[in-house]
Protein backbone atom coordinates (compact mmCIF):
# COMPACT_ATOMS: atom_id res chain seq x y z
CA UNK A 1 0.00 0.00 0.00
CA UNK A 2 2.87 2.35 0.76
CA UNK A 3 4.28 1.75 -2.73
CA UNK A 4 0.95 2.66 -4.32
CA UNK A 5 0.81 5.86 -2.26
CA UNK A 6 4.32 6.80 -3.44
CA UNK A 7 3.31 6.18 -7.06
CA UNK A 8 0.23 8.36 -6.63
CA UNK A 9 2.36 11.17 -5.21
CA UNK A 10 4.75 10.75 -8.13
CA UNK A 11 1.85 10.93 -10.58
CA UNK A 12 0.60 14.23 -9.15
CA UNK A 13 4.13 15.62 -9.01
CA UNK A 14 4.86 14.77 -12.66
CA UNK A 15 1.42 14.89 -14.30
CA UNK A 16 -0.56 17.54 -12.43
CA UNK A 17 -1.33 19.44 -15.64
CA UNK A 18 -2.63 16.27 -17.26
CA UNK A 19 -4.78 15.52 -14.21
CA UNK A 20 -6.25 19.04 -14.09
CA UNK A 21 -7.02 18.83 -17.79
CA UNK A 22 -8.85 15.52 -17.32
CA UNK A 23 -10.69 16.87 -14.26
CA UNK A 24 -11.76 20.03 -16.10
CA UNK A 25 -12.97 18.00 -19.08
CA UNK A 26 -14.95 15.68 -16.80
CA UNK A 27 -16.61 18.56 -14.94
CA UNK A 28 -17.37 20.48 -18.15
CA UNK A 29 -18.98 17.57 -19.98
CA UNK A 30 -20.96 16.61 -16.86
CA UNK A 31 -22.32 20.11 -16.22
CA UNK A 32 -23.20 20.70 -19.87
CA UNK A 33 -24.94 17.33 -20.08
CA UNK A 34 -26.98 18.09 -16.95
CA UNK A 35 -27.93 21.52 -18.29
CA UNK A 36 -29.14 20.10 -21.62
CA UNK A 37 -30.96 17.23 -19.86
CA UNK A 38 -32.71 19.72 -17.56
CA UNK A 39 -33.72 21.92 -20.51
CA UNK A 40 -35.38 18.87 -22.09
CA UNK A 41 -36.53 16.91 -19.04
CA UNK A 42 -38.24 19.67 -17.03
CA UNK A 43 -40.55 20.88 -19.83
CA UNK A 44 -41.35 17.28 -20.81
CA UNK A 45 -42.11 16.44 -17.17
CA UNK A 46 -44.57 19.32 -16.97
CA UNK A 47 -46.18 18.33 -20.29
CA UNK A 48 -46.71 14.83 -18.90
CA UNK A 49 -48.94 16.35 -16.21
CA UNK A 50 -50.54 19.05 -18.35
CA UNK A 51 -51.46 16.52 -21.02
CA UNK A 52 -51.90 13.31 -19.02
CA UNK A 53 -52.29 11.00 -22.01
CA UNK A 54 -48.79 11.81 -23.21
CA UNK A 55 -47.11 10.74 -19.96
CA UNK A 56 -47.09 7.02 -20.66
CA UNK A 57 -45.41 7.17 -24.06
CA UNK A 58 -43.02 10.04 -23.23
CA UNK A 59 -41.77 8.26 -20.09
CA UNK A 60 -41.74 4.92 -21.95
CA UNK A 61 -39.50 6.23 -24.73
CA UNK A 62 -36.91 7.64 -22.35
CA UNK A 63 -37.02 4.60 -20.08
CA UNK A 64 -36.19 2.39 -23.08
CA UNK A 65 -33.30 4.71 -23.99
CA UNK A 66 -32.11 4.56 -20.39
CA UNK A 67 -32.01 0.75 -20.45
CA UNK A 68 -29.59 0.77 -23.39
CA UNK A 69 -26.01 0.91 -22.02
CA UNK A 70 -24.33 4.27 -22.57
CA UNK A 71 -21.43 2.59 -24.37
CA UNK A 72 -23.86 1.01 -26.84
CA UNK A 73 -25.48 4.43 -27.41
CA UNK A 74 -22.04 5.85 -28.13
CA UNK A 75 -21.31 3.18 -30.74
CA UNK A 76 -24.69 3.85 -32.40
CA UNK A 77 -24.03 7.60 -32.49
CA UNK A 78 -20.49 7.46 -33.90
CA UNK A 79 -21.56 6.95 -37.57
CA UNK A 80 -23.84 10.00 -37.22
CA UNK A 81 -21.82 12.37 -35.02
CA UNK A 82 -18.30 10.98 -35.25
CA UNK A 83 -16.19 10.87 -32.10
CA UNK A 84 -15.47 13.46 -29.43
CA UNK A 85 -17.64 15.50 -27.05
CA UNK A 86 -20.91 15.59 -29.04
CA UNK A 87 -21.75 11.87 -29.05
CA UNK A 88 -20.50 11.52 -25.46
CA UNK A 89 -22.77 14.37 -24.31
CA UNK A 90 -25.71 12.96 -26.24
CA UNK A 91 -25.35 9.59 -24.51
CA UNK A 92 -25.11 11.27 -21.10
CA UNK A 93 -28.11 13.51 -21.76
CA UNK A 94 -30.21 10.49 -22.74
CA UNK A 95 -29.10 8.81 -19.51
CA UNK A 96 -30.03 11.83 -17.37
CA UNK A 97 -33.37 12.89 -18.85
CA UNK A 98 -35.56 10.13 -17.29
CA UNK A 99 -34.63 11.05 -13.68
CA UNK A 100 -35.33 14.74 -14.24
CA UNK A 101 -38.47 14.09 -16.29
CA UNK A 102 -40.08 11.67 -13.82
CA UNK A 103 -39.24 13.73 -10.75
CA UNK A 104 -40.57 16.86 -12.43
CA UNK A 105 -43.80 15.06 -13.29
CA UNK A 106 -44.08 13.74 -9.73
CA UNK A 107 -43.42 17.20 -8.31
CA UNK A 108 -46.23 18.86 -10.24
CA UNK A 109 -48.51 15.88 -9.65
CA UNK A 110 -48.03 16.06 -5.87
CA UNK A 111 -49.22 19.69 -5.60
CA UNK A 112 -52.31 19.51 -3.32
CA UNK A 113 -55.51 20.39 -5.13
CA UNK A 114 -56.84 22.41 -2.19
CA UNK A 115 -53.86 24.78 -2.53
CA UNK A 116 -54.66 25.35 -6.19
CA UNK A 117 -58.31 25.94 -5.35
CA UNK A 118 -57.37 28.33 -2.54
CA UNK A 119 -55.04 30.26 -4.88
CA UNK A 120 -57.78 30.50 -7.50
CA UNK A 121 -60.25 31.62 -4.85
CA UNK A 122 -57.87 34.43 -3.87
CA UNK A 123 -58.05 35.71 -7.44
CA UNK A 124 -54.66 34.54 -8.69
CA UNK A 125 -54.34 34.08 -12.46
CA UNK A 126 -53.25 30.75 -13.96
CA UNK A 127 -49.78 32.20 -14.60
CA UNK A 128 -49.48 33.34 -10.99
CA UNK A 129 -50.69 29.96 -9.74
CA UNK A 130 -48.07 28.24 -11.89
CA UNK A 131 -45.09 30.37 -10.80
CA UNK A 132 -46.08 31.07 -7.19
CA UNK A 133 -47.70 27.78 -6.19
CA UNK A 134 -46.93 24.90 -8.54
CA UNK A 135 -43.26 25.64 -9.27
CA UNK A 136 -42.16 26.27 -5.64
CA UNK A 137 -43.85 23.06 -4.51
CA UNK A 138 -42.35 21.05 -7.40
CA UNK A 139 -38.78 22.40 -7.08
CA UNK A 140 -37.66 19.97 -4.31
CA UNK A 141 -38.69 17.03 -6.52
CA UNK A 142 -36.92 18.56 -9.54
CA UNK A 143 -33.74 19.07 -7.49
CA UNK A 144 -33.88 15.44 -6.36
CA UNK A 145 -34.14 14.32 -9.98
CA UNK A 146 -31.27 16.60 -11.00
CA UNK A 147 -29.15 15.28 -8.12
CA UNK A 148 -29.69 11.68 -9.23
CA UNK A 149 -29.02 12.61 -12.86
CA UNK A 150 -25.82 14.48 -12.00
CA UNK A 151 -24.39 11.55 -10.03
CA UNK A 152 -25.24 9.18 -12.89
CA UNK A 153 -23.64 11.54 -15.40
CA UNK A 154 -20.41 11.93 -13.42
CA UNK A 155 -20.06 8.16 -13.04
CA UNK A 156 -20.89 7.40 -16.68
CA UNK A 157 -18.80 10.24 -18.15
CA UNK A 158 -15.74 8.01 -17.76
CA UNK A 159 -16.70 6.27 -21.01
CA UNK A 160 -16.23 9.56 -22.88
CA UNK A 161 -12.50 8.84 -22.89
CA UNK A 162 -13.15 5.84 -25.14
CA UNK A 163 -14.06 8.13 -28.03
CA UNK A 164 -11.56 10.93 -27.48
CA UNK A 165 -13.83 13.23 -25.43
CA UNK A 166 -11.40 13.31 -22.49
CA UNK A 167 -12.23 13.25 -18.81
CA UNK A 168 -11.08 11.16 -15.85
CA UNK A 169 -11.93 7.97 -17.76
CA UNK A 170 -8.63 8.35 -19.60
CA UNK A 171 -6.74 7.91 -16.33
CA UNK A 172 -8.91 4.94 -15.33
CA UNK A 173 -8.61 3.14 -18.68
CA UNK A 174 -4.85 3.74 -18.72
CA UNK A 175 -4.66 2.19 -15.26
CA UNK A 176 -6.68 -0.81 -16.42
CA UNK A 177 -4.54 -1.26 -19.53
CA UNK A 178 -1.27 -1.02 -17.61
CA UNK A 179 -2.51 -2.78 -14.47
CA UNK A 180 -1.57 0.37 -12.51
CA UNK A 181 -3.43 0.45 -9.19
CA UNK A 182 -2.24 4.00 -8.52
CA UNK A 183 -3.89 5.34 -11.70
CA UNK A 184 -7.07 3.38 -11.01
CA UNK A 185 -7.23 4.96 -7.55
CA UNK A 186 -6.49 8.47 -8.84
CA UNK A 187 -9.21 8.26 -11.47
CA UNK A 188 -11.74 6.24 -9.47
CA UNK A 189 -11.45 8.23 -6.26
CA UNK A 190 -11.68 11.50 -8.21
CA UNK A 191 -14.93 10.37 -9.84
CA UNK A 192 -16.29 9.23 -6.45
CA UNK A 193 -15.39 12.56 -4.81
CA UNK A 194 -17.01 14.51 -7.65
CA UNK A 195 -20.19 12.44 -7.20
CA UNK A 196 -20.19 13.08 -3.44
CA UNK A 197 -19.56 16.80 -3.99
CA UNK A 198 -22.44 16.97 -6.48
CA UNK A 199 -24.74 15.32 -3.93
CA UNK A 200 -23.68 17.78 -1.21
CA UNK A 201 -24.23 20.78 -3.51
CA UNK A 202 -27.74 19.66 -4.46
CA UNK A 203 -28.60 18.94 -0.82
CA UNK A 204 -27.40 22.45 0.03
CA UNK A 205 -29.48 23.94 -2.79
CA UNK A 206 -32.51 22.08 -1.48
CA UNK A 207 -32.00 23.43 2.06
CA UNK A 208 -31.47 26.97 0.78
CA UNK A 209 -34.63 26.77 -1.28
CA UNK A 210 -36.69 25.44 1.61
CA UNK A 211 -35.44 28.22 3.88
CA UNK A 212 -36.18 30.75 1.17
CA UNK A 213 -39.71 29.43 0.67
CA UNK A 214 -40.69 29.87 4.30
CA UNK A 215 -39.11 33.25 5.11
CA UNK A 216 -40.56 36.74 4.94
CA UNK A 217 -40.06 39.26 2.17
CA UNK A 218 -37.20 41.10 3.86
CA UNK A 219 -35.31 37.90 4.57
CA UNK A 220 -35.98 36.75 1.02
CA UNK A 221 -34.22 39.80 -0.38
CA UNK A 222 -31.18 39.06 1.76
CA UNK A 223 -31.22 35.40 0.75
CA UNK A 224 -31.56 36.31 -2.93
CA UNK A 225 -28.46 38.45 -2.59
CA UNK A 226 -26.56 35.60 -0.93
CA UNK A 227 -27.74 33.14 -3.56
CA UNK A 228 -26.56 35.42 -6.35
CA UNK A 229 -23.14 35.73 -4.73
CA UNK A 230 -22.97 31.94 -4.27
CA UNK A 231 -23.99 31.34 -7.89
CA UNK A 232 -21.36 33.82 -9.07
CA UNK A 233 -18.71 32.10 -6.95
CA UNK A 234 -19.67 28.67 -8.35
CA UNK A 235 -19.57 30.03 -11.89
CA UNK A 236 -16.13 31.54 -11.31
CA UNK A 237 -14.87 28.25 -9.88
CA UNK A 238 -16.11 26.28 -12.90
CA UNK A 239 -14.55 28.81 -15.29
CA UNK A 240 -11.28 28.67 -13.34
CA UNK A 241 -11.18 24.87 -13.60
CA UNK A 242 -11.95 25.04 -17.32
CA UNK A 243 -9.24 27.66 -17.91
CA UNK A 244 -6.76 25.62 -15.89
CA UNK A 245 -7.62 22.59 -17.99
CA UNK A 246 -7.15 24.50 -21.22
CA UNK A 247 -4.03 26.34 -20.14
CA UNK A 248 -2.35 23.57 -18.22
CA UNK A 249 -2.20 20.95 -20.95
CA UNK A 250 1.46 20.29 -21.49
CA UNK A 251 0.68 18.67 -24.83
CA UNK A 252 -0.43 21.94 -26.39
CA UNK A 253 2.45 24.07 -25.10
CA UNK A 254 4.44 25.81 -27.79
CA UNK A 255 8.10 25.04 -28.16
CA UNK A 256 8.87 28.71 -27.51
CA UNK A 257 10.72 28.92 -30.79
CA UNK A 258 8.94 31.47 -32.98
CA UNK A 259 11.04 31.05 -36.08
CA UNK A 260 10.20 27.35 -36.14
CA UNK A 261 6.46 27.89 -35.63
CA UNK A 262 4.37 26.11 -38.28
CA UNK A 263 1.10 27.00 -39.96
CA UNK A 264 -1.14 24.78 -37.83
CA UNK A 265 -1.49 22.62 -34.76
CA UNK A 266 -1.08 18.95 -35.66
CA UNK A 267 -3.55 16.64 -33.90
CA UNK A 268 -1.91 13.27 -33.29
CA UNK A 269 -4.32 10.45 -32.49
CA UNK A 270 -3.72 7.17 -30.72
CA UNK A 271 -5.57 3.91 -30.18
CA UNK A 272 -6.37 2.89 -26.63
CA UNK A 273 -3.56 0.44 -25.90
CA UNK A 274 0.07 0.66 -24.86
CA UNK A 275 1.74 0.30 -28.24
CA UNK A 276 -0.50 2.82 -29.94
CA UNK A 277 0.20 5.45 -27.28
CA UNK A 278 3.98 4.85 -27.33
CA UNK A 279 4.18 5.17 -31.11
CA UNK A 280 1.86 8.19 -31.23
CA UNK A 281 3.85 9.89 -28.47
CA UNK A 282 7.04 9.25 -30.47
CA UNK A 283 5.42 10.86 -33.54
CA UNK A 284 4.35 13.84 -31.41
CA UNK A 285 7.85 14.32 -29.96
CA UNK A 286 9.41 14.22 -33.43
CA UNK A 287 6.96 16.81 -34.74
CA UNK A 288 7.52 19.08 -31.73
CA UNK A 289 11.27 18.72 -32.22
CA UNK A 290 10.76 19.99 -35.77
CA UNK A 291 8.90 23.06 -34.49
CA UNK A 292 5.27 21.99 -34.76
CA UNK A 293 2.68 22.54 -32.10
CA UNK A 294 1.04 19.21 -31.32
CA UNK A 295 -2.31 18.37 -29.77
CA UNK A 296 -2.43 14.81 -28.45
CA UNK A 297 -5.79 13.07 -28.86
CA UNK A 298 -4.95 9.72 -27.33
CA UNK A 299 -6.84 6.71 -26.01
CA UNK A 300 -9.37 6.46 -28.86
CA UNK A 301 -11.04 3.06 -29.26
CA UNK A 302 -9.63 1.13 -32.21
CA UNK A 303 -13.13 0.64 -33.59
CA UNK A 304 -13.69 4.38 -34.05
CA UNK A 305 -10.27 5.91 -34.73
CA UNK A 306 -10.68 5.62 -38.51
CA UNK A 307 -13.95 7.55 -38.18
CA UNK A 308 -12.09 10.19 -36.15
CA UNK A 309 -9.56 10.92 -38.89
CA UNK A 310 -12.15 10.82 -41.67
CA UNK A 311 -14.31 13.30 -39.70
CA UNK A 312 -11.37 15.70 -39.28
CA UNK A 313 -11.09 15.16 -35.52
CA UNK A 314 -7.44 14.09 -35.74
CA UNK A 315 -4.79 14.69 -38.41
CA UNK A 316 -2.70 11.52 -38.18
CA UNK A 317 -2.23 8.32 -36.20
CA UNK A 318 -0.31 5.02 -36.45
CA UNK A 319 -2.25 2.24 -38.17
CA UNK A 320 -1.57 -1.36 -39.14
CA UNK A 321 -1.59 -2.45 -42.76
CA UNK A 322 -3.57 -5.61 -41.99
CA UNK A 323 -6.18 -3.61 -40.06
CA UNK A 324 -6.56 -1.21 -42.96
CA UNK A 325 -6.95 -4.07 -45.45
CA UNK A 326 -9.36 -6.30 -43.53
CA UNK A 327 -11.19 -4.16 -40.95
CA UNK A 328 -11.47 -0.79 -42.71
CA UNK A 329 -11.55 -1.71 -46.40
CA UNK A 330 -13.11 -5.15 -45.90
CA UNK A 331 -10.95 -6.67 -48.64
CA UNK A 332 -9.74 -10.23 -49.10
CA UNK A 333 -6.72 -11.60 -47.27
CA UNK A 334 -3.30 -10.80 -48.71
CA UNK A 335 -0.13 -12.07 -47.01
CA UNK A 336 2.64 -10.24 -48.87
CA UNK A 337 3.64 -7.15 -46.82
CA UNK A 338 4.41 -4.93 -49.81
CA UNK A 339 1.23 -5.90 -51.65
CA UNK A 340 -0.89 -5.22 -48.55
CA UNK A 341 0.76 -1.81 -48.13
CA UNK A 342 0.35 -0.87 -51.80
CA UNK A 343 -3.32 -1.89 -51.69
CA UNK A 344 -4.23 0.09 -48.57
CA UNK A 345 -2.20 3.11 -49.71
CA UNK A 346 -4.03 3.24 -53.02
CA UNK A 347 -7.52 2.60 -51.62
CA UNK A 348 -7.19 5.04 -48.68
CA UNK A 349 -6.19 7.77 -51.12
CA UNK A 350 -9.13 7.05 -53.42
CA UNK A 351 -11.80 6.55 -50.77
CA UNK A 352 -10.78 8.77 -47.85
CA UNK A 353 -8.13 11.26 -49.09
CA UNK A 354 -5.70 9.80 -46.55
CA UNK A 355 -2.03 9.06 -47.16
CA UNK A 356 -0.16 6.05 -45.83
CA UNK A 357 3.47 7.07 -45.26
CA UNK A 358 6.28 4.48 -45.27
CA UNK A 359 5.57 1.33 -43.31
CA UNK A 360 7.98 0.07 -40.67
CA UNK A 361 9.31 -3.45 -40.16
CA UNK A 362 7.41 -3.56 -36.85
CA UNK A 363 4.70 -6.18 -37.32
CA UNK A 364 2.03 -6.49 -34.61
CA UNK A 365 0.12 -9.42 -36.03
CA UNK A 366 -1.31 -12.69 -34.83
CA UNK A 367 1.08 -15.35 -33.55
CA UNK A 368 1.61 -18.37 -31.34
CA UNK A 369 3.89 -18.41 -28.30
CA UNK A 370 5.50 -21.41 -26.61
CA UNK A 371 7.58 -21.72 -23.46
CA UNK A 372 11.22 -21.41 -24.49
CA UNK A 373 12.37 -24.45 -22.53
CA UNK A 374 9.90 -26.65 -24.42
CA UNK A 375 10.76 -25.06 -27.75
CA UNK A 376 14.41 -25.98 -27.23
CA UNK A 377 13.61 -29.44 -25.88
CA UNK A 378 11.36 -30.36 -28.84
CA UNK A 379 13.18 -28.34 -31.50
CA UNK A 380 10.14 -26.14 -32.26
CA UNK A 381 10.85 -22.94 -34.19
CA UNK A 382 7.92 -22.68 -36.59
CA UNK A 383 4.18 -23.34 -36.52
CA UNK A 384 4.82 -26.34 -38.76
CA UNK A 385 7.09 -27.75 -36.04
CA UNK A 386 4.40 -27.01 -33.47
CA UNK A 387 1.73 -28.88 -35.42
CA UNK A 388 3.87 -32.03 -35.42
CA UNK A 389 4.25 -31.90 -31.62
CA UNK A 390 0.72 -30.68 -30.78
CA UNK A 391 -0.24 -33.95 -29.08
CA UNK A 392 2.51 -33.35 -26.51
CA UNK A 393 1.45 -29.80 -25.68
CA UNK A 394 -1.24 -28.07 -23.59
CA UNK A 395 -2.99 -25.19 -25.34
CA UNK A 396 -4.18 -22.08 -23.48
CA UNK A 397 -6.89 -20.57 -25.66
CA UNK A 398 -8.79 -17.31 -25.20
CA UNK A 399 -12.06 -18.97 -26.20
CA UNK A 400 -12.95 -17.12 -29.37
CA UNK A 401 -9.60 -18.12 -30.92
CA UNK A 402 -10.89 -21.68 -31.26
CA UNK A 403 -13.87 -20.53 -33.34
CA UNK A 404 -12.69 -17.35 -35.04
CA UNK A 405 -12.14 -17.65 -38.77
CA UNK A 406 -8.55 -16.41 -38.45
CA UNK A 407 -7.86 -18.61 -35.39
CA UNK A 408 -7.68 -22.39 -35.17
CA UNK A 409 -9.81 -22.94 -38.32
CA UNK A 410 -7.31 -20.93 -40.40
CA UNK A 411 -4.33 -22.70 -38.82
CA UNK A 412 -5.75 -26.17 -39.41
CA UNK A 413 -6.70 -25.33 -42.97
CA UNK A 414 -3.08 -24.46 -43.72
CA UNK A 415 -1.01 -26.56 -41.32
CA UNK A 416 -3.28 -29.53 -40.64
CA UNK A 417 -5.05 -30.72 -37.49
CA UNK A 418 -3.71 -29.56 -34.11
CA UNK A 419 -4.32 -32.53 -31.81
CA UNK A 420 -3.53 -30.81 -28.50
CA UNK A 421 -2.78 -32.86 -25.39
CA UNK A 422 -5.32 -30.57 -23.72
CA UNK A 423 -7.02 -27.26 -24.47
CA UNK A 424 -8.43 -24.89 -21.85
CA UNK A 425 -9.82 -21.37 -22.04
CA UNK A 426 -8.18 -18.56 -20.04
CA UNK A 427 -8.63 -14.80 -19.91
CA UNK A 428 -6.20 -13.08 -22.28
CA UNK A 429 -4.61 -11.15 -19.42
CA UNK A 430 -3.55 -14.39 -17.72
CA UNK A 431 -1.94 -16.20 -20.63
CA UNK A 432 1.70 -15.45 -19.79
CA UNK A 433 1.12 -16.20 -16.12
CA UNK A 434 -0.41 -19.54 -17.14
CA UNK A 435 2.62 -20.38 -19.26
CA UNK A 436 5.06 -19.25 -16.56
CA UNK A 437 3.35 -21.39 -13.91
CA UNK A 438 3.55 -24.47 -16.18
CA UNK A 439 -0.22 -24.80 -16.46
CA UNK A 440 -0.02 -24.63 -20.26
CA UNK A 441 2.62 -24.69 -22.99
CA UNK A 442 1.28 -22.73 -25.98
CA UNK A 443 -0.99 -19.69 -26.34
CA UNK A 444 -2.11 -17.22 -29.04
CA UNK A 445 -0.53 -13.77 -28.84
CA UNK A 446 0.11 -10.59 -30.74
CA UNK A 447 3.65 -10.43 -31.98
CA UNK A 448 4.79 -7.29 -30.13
CA UNK A 449 3.34 -7.99 -26.67
CA UNK A 450 5.66 -6.83 -23.89
CA UNK A 451 6.29 -10.21 -22.19
CA UNK A 452 7.74 -11.55 -25.47
CA UNK A 453 10.79 -9.41 -24.81
CA UNK A 454 11.82 -12.09 -22.30
CA UNK A 455 13.07 -14.66 -24.80
CA UNK A 456 14.42 -16.89 -22.05
CA UNK A 457 10.81 -17.57 -21.06
CA UNK A 458 8.80 -17.20 -24.25
CA UNK A 459 9.43 -17.98 -27.92
CA UNK A 460 7.33 -16.48 -30.71
CA UNK A 461 6.96 -19.06 -33.47
CA UNK A 462 7.48 -18.27 -37.12
CA UNK A 463 4.35 -18.38 -39.27
CA UNK A 464 6.26 -20.24 -41.99
CA UNK A 465 3.21 -20.83 -44.24
CA UNK A 466 1.88 -17.27 -43.85
CA UNK A 467 -1.59 -17.92 -42.45
CA UNK A 468 -1.94 -14.40 -41.10
CA UNK A 469 -1.67 -11.09 -42.93
CA UNK A 470 1.10 -8.66 -42.00
CA UNK A 471 0.24 -5.86 -39.57
CA UNK A 472 3.06 -3.42 -40.27
CA UNK A 473 2.94 -0.05 -38.51
CA UNK A 474 2.71 3.11 -40.59
CA UNK A 475 1.53 6.70 -40.09
CA UNK A 476 -1.78 7.59 -41.77
CA UNK A 477 -2.11 11.33 -42.46
CA UNK A 478 -4.87 13.53 -43.85
CA UNK A 479 -3.99 14.74 -47.37
CA UNK A 480 -4.73 18.40 -46.63
CA UNK A 481 -2.38 18.37 -43.62
CA UNK A 482 0.39 16.75 -45.66
CA UNK A 483 -0.10 19.27 -48.46
CA UNK A 484 0.15 22.21 -46.05
CA UNK A 485 3.09 20.67 -44.16
CA UNK A 486 4.99 18.41 -46.61
CA UNK A 487 7.98 17.91 -44.28
CA UNK A 488 5.78 15.82 -41.97
CA UNK A 489 6.37 12.90 -44.36
CA UNK A 490 10.15 13.02 -43.89
CA UNK A 491 9.83 13.45 -40.11
CA UNK A 492 7.58 10.43 -39.62
CA UNK A 493 9.21 8.26 -42.29
CA UNK A 494 12.49 8.64 -40.39
CA UNK A 495 10.75 7.18 -37.32
CA UNK A 496 9.29 4.26 -39.30
CA UNK A 497 12.71 3.45 -40.71
CA UNK A 498 14.03 2.81 -37.19
CA UNK A 499 11.10 0.74 -35.85
CA UNK A 500 11.09 -3.03 -35.97
CA UNK A 501 9.22 -5.78 -34.15
CA UNK A 502 11.95 -6.32 -31.59
CA UNK A 503 12.24 -2.65 -30.61
CA UNK A 504 8.46 -2.21 -30.31
CA UNK A 505 8.22 -5.34 -28.18
CA UNK A 506 10.93 -3.97 -25.88
CA UNK A 507 9.07 -0.65 -25.55
CA UNK A 508 5.82 -2.43 -24.72
CA UNK A 509 7.66 -4.48 -22.08
CA UNK A 510 8.89 -1.34 -20.34
CA UNK A 511 5.31 -0.16 -19.90
CA UNK A 512 3.36 -3.40 -19.47
CA UNK A 513 5.95 -5.43 -17.57
CA UNK A 514 8.18 -2.84 -15.87
CA UNK A 515 5.27 -0.42 -15.26
CA UNK A 516 7.01 2.67 -16.62
CA UNK A 517 4.96 5.59 -17.98
CA UNK A 518 4.47 5.42 -21.74
CA UNK A 519 5.50 9.10 -22.10
CA UNK A 520 8.87 8.42 -20.47
CA UNK A 521 9.40 5.29 -22.56
CA UNK A 522 8.56 7.12 -25.79
CA UNK A 523 10.80 10.06 -24.86
CA UNK A 524 13.75 7.81 -24.10
CA UNK A 525 13.20 5.89 -27.34
CA UNK A 526 12.96 9.05 -29.43
CA UNK A 527 16.17 10.42 -27.94
CA UNK A 528 17.91 7.17 -28.89
CA UNK A 529 16.87 7.25 -32.56
CA UNK A 530 16.75 10.92 -33.53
Amino acid sequence: MNEIWIKMQSYFANSLDEYLTSLGEHISISLLSLLVAAMIGIPLGYLCIRYGRSKRWIVGIFQVLRIIPSLAVLILLIPIMGTGVRPAMTALVLLAIPSILMNTADGFEQVPKFMLETAAGMGMTQRQIFWKVKVPLAVPYILTGARTAMIEIIASATIAAKIGAGGLGGIIFTGLGLNRTDLLLVGGVSVALLSILAGVIFDLLDRIFMRYKYTGKGEKRKMRSKMKRAAAACLCMVMLISLTACGGNKDSDAKGNKEAEKSSVIRVGSKDFTEGMIVSETYALALEDAGYQVERVFDIAGSVIHTSIVNDEIDLYPEYTGTGLLSVLGMDLITDPQEVYDTVKDEYEKQFQLTWLDYSQANDGQGLVIRTDLAKELGIKTISDLQKHASELRFASQGEFNEREDGIPALEKTYGKFDWKSSKVYDGGLKYEVLSSDEADVTPAYTTEGPLADKDKFTLLEDDKHVWPPYNLAPVVRDNILKANPDIADILNAISAKMDTESITALNAKVDVDKEDYEDVASEYYESIK
